[in-house]
């Protein structure tokens, strides 16, 4: 055994996708390695310019290599730009020259694997990346013309922000007509986005789009997300603009009952894969609130079930196109940086905490789940004495806060983020949302809606308070 132990020559041989080598008694394994394919395809001829390309994993940016000038061919044909082999592993973002791209692919032994750039005018865009064998061919389709885009578009959400076509771009979309004098049907949608909102990952968007832009300005429509307890993007806007945004899906702009009843499932590439008509079934039932504003007709449809299709139909058309399979929590990156005042006129910075796990919960004074919510928020940090808990009131008046606080008899830090200017950076869009950010500074996941202990332990946990 001693003689074991002495200096040995260096061995190397290859085995399998790797080398093994044997250095002094120790071995060396290299990564195993997959290829990856990345190619480029265009509505109509195009070109791009070189340039470098990375793609990112948890382990950092790997560089594939460098790809020159290129002339873009029109779908179904594609141009290669680049091969390289790269660690087998999950990448979810990629480089090219120094503009950031979120793109998600799997790297495996054995297997190619595709991404493919959809070209316009010189440029990738954002929404027009795909990756994996099934998506490239859908990718092909949808630059060939085969697959409706949904409309540019140019909105604002329930909090006066712009909402546009890169809002949405890389989240599928569930969207629905409605307005907040309806009766009937929109009761019974609002109903069913309830449910969704309990059941889908953040990846995929939920957005109520009014037909009544005249009666839906943005304080009504927050107003009314927050009596219900609704934590998706509401949108309004002039009424042009909604004629043209409404137009592909067959729907007029209308008050009250007066317009057409349609859900529409857009793909993460911005493409309508599916459109529901009528009314839909939400099992015979709704929260009080909704249930109170039906008329008799309205009554009627949630207990005959509506036009046959609900929750279970629309689940399944998210699944076919891959909405269901993101994951609930994912890694944002770092958090961003704000400084804002307390209650009582003191600056409070995120920096102020770092080297700890921060819980940040943005609310407002009109939002019922927040006001359920918030004690158990507090009792939670109670319990965790290394938590830090941020309370972030978002477009409220001081004096509104206050009294919010007052007579929820809350202790923990509340921030006044009055023109919303934080709220935006977090992309926040509804009310009440949990940031749940980790010592080292990085988010580590996100909660739209109401929590409840089953939420909060989990996610407390992961960031280590």
């Amino acid at each position: 055994m001693r003689a074991l132990s002495r200096w040995l020559p260096i061995v190397a041989w290859s085995v399998g996708a790797g080398a093994v080598i044997l250095i002094a008694g120790r071995f060396l394994i290299s990564p195993v390695q997959g290829d990856v394919l990345v190619l480029a395809s265009a509505s109509q001829p195009d070109h791009i310019a070189g340039s470098s390309l990375q793609l990112r994993s948890p382990a950092g940016w790997r560089t594939l290599g460098n790809f020159s000038a290129t002339a873009i061919p029109a779908a179904p044909k594609t141009a290669t730009l680049l091969e390289a082999r790269v660690p087998v592993g999950s990448y979810d973002r990629l480089k090219l020259g120094t503009f950031e791209l979120p793109m998600r692919v799997a790297v495996q032994q054995n297997i190619v694997a595709s991404v493919l750039f959809g070209v316009t005018g010189g440029r990738i865009a954002k929404e027009s990346i795909y990756a994996g064998g099934e998506s490239v061919s859908l990718g092909l389709n949808q630059l060939s013309g085969q697959l409706k885009a949904a409309p540019a578009f140019r909105l604002v959400d329930q909090f006066g922000r712009v909402f546009d076509n890169s809002s949405i771009a890389g989240h599928d979309v569930v969207l629905a007509a409605f307005n907040t004098t309806c009766r009937q049907t929109c009761p019974l949608y609002t109903g069913l986005f309830l449910q969704f909102q309990k059941q889908l990952p953040p990846s995929v968007l939920l957005i109520e789009t009014t037909t009544d832009p005249l009666t839906d300005a943005p304080d009504v429509l927050r107003a009314y997300a927050g009596a219900i307890g609704a934590s998706w993007t509401f949108l309004t806007g002039e009424p042009a603009a909604l004629t043209n945004f409404w137009q592909p899906f067959g729907v007029e702009l209308g008050t009250g009952d007066a317009h057409r009843s349609t859900l529409a499932v857009i793909d993460s590439h911005g493409f309508i894969r599916s459109v529901y008509i009528g009314a839909p079934d939400v099992g015979g039932s709704l929260p009080a609130l909704l249930a109170d504003q039906l008329d008799s007709q309205g009554r009627a449809l949630l207990k005959s079930r509506g036009a046959g299709w609900g929750q279970a139909q629309v689940l399944d058309t998210l699944a076919a196109i891959g909405g269901l399979a993101s994951p609930s929590s994912n890694g944002e990156g770092k958090a961003p940086s704000f400084t804002l005042s307390t209650l009582d006129g003191k600056q409070v910075g995120l920096a102020d905490f770092r080297g700890r796990a921060v819980l940040i919960n943005f609310w407002a004074t009109y939002c019922v789940p927040c006001r359920v919510e918030m004690p158990l928020i507090e009792r939670t940090g109670y319990e965790h004495p290394r938590l830090v808990v941020l309370l972030v009131d978002v477009r409220d008046s001081t004096a509104a806060a206050r009294n919010f606080i007052s007579q929820l008899q809350i202790t923990a830090r509340v921030l006044l983020d009055s023109d919303g200017r934080v709220g935006d950076l977090y992309r926040i869009t509804g009310l009440p949302t949990t940031i749940f950010v980790r010592a080292d500074g990085t988010i580590e996941g996100r909660y739209i809606g109401e929590t409840n202990e089953q939420t909060l332990g989990p996610h407390v946990s992961a960031i280590g308070a």
